[in-house]
């Protein structure tokens, strides 16, 4: 069961990324940064099911990364800094369950 919640983000943000692509009139519409938010998550997950723990920091990097964007802008909804943290705490978390379940073995 555990092994599911290292990937669920990274399912989550896919299904999101391809909801605003659909939204968004095709894949230019995006910005490309949303590359970065889609590949750390993926890369996070599947570091962490294989029992890294140190997979968990492209999770805590793509939440700081969309923290700091947040504060960079001005005028920007305050949803993506909500997640920024919610990404870091949640990575944080699984990278040290992670680590945990790694010394058991």
């Amino acid at each position: 069961m555990r092994k599911f919640l290292y990937i669920m983000p990274a399912v989550l943000v896919c299904m999101l990324y391809m909801l605003l692509t659909a939204l968004a009139g095709g894949i230019s519409g995006l910005q490309p940064i949303a590359f970065i938010y889609l590949i750390f998550p993926i890369a996070s997950g599947i570091l962490l099911r294989k029992g890294k723990w140190w997979g968990g920091l492209f999770g805590i990097a793509m939440g700081a990364l969309m923290v700091y964007s947040n504060m960079a802008a001005e005028n920007t909804v305050k949803a993506t800094l909500i997640f920024g943290f919610v990404f870091v705490g949640y990575y944080a978390l699984m990278s040290v369950l992670c680590a945990v379940d790694h010394k058991k073995e």
